[in-house]
């Protein structure tokens, strides 16, 4: 799965690269157009009674991003828990294909009343099995 994001004014630090906080936001809007992308979209992942909250992140900064570049994030599971779902996130340059940061997100999967950690339903994990490869 893919998204693109072009750099802001806002997004820029008083050094003119992208603030590093961004990246969270960059990588969330990457794993919320997956989950519309798999029929997920909204909340309550889209009607089944079930939500995720960002439990992990590791990012790790390899090169700046700049007002203007447009950044590709790329994400792919590497694994489902019982509860949880590791993501393996790479964020580039889309002009040059340099990458600027990856890392790995951990997503818990909870029930939206009291937030408590439920296993992760099994019409999600085949949703995202069929999605092996694709990108949008």
């Amino acid at each position: 799965m893919s998204t693109t994001q072009k750099i802001r004014y806002s997004d820029c630090d008083p050094q003119g690269i992208v603030f590093n906080a961004n990246y969270a936001r960059y990588w969330d809007d990457a794993i919320t157009d997956w989950f519309e992308e798999l029929g997920f979209g909204g909340t309550e992942l889209g009607g089944i009674g079930v939500d995720v909250v960002t439990a992990r992140l590791e990012i790790d900064f390899k090169a700046a991003a700049r007002l203007g570049d447009t950044l590709v994030t790329e994400a792919a599971v590497e694994r489902f828990g019982e509860t949880s779902m590791t993501v393996l996130v790479d964020t580039s340059r889309e002009s040059d294909g340099l990458t600027v940061a990856v890392g790995r997100a951990v997503y818990v999967f909870v029930k939206p009343a009291d937030f408590r950690p439920i296993a992760v339903p099994e019409s999600f994990r085949e949703a995202a099995a069929r999605n092996v490869g694709t990108s949008g």
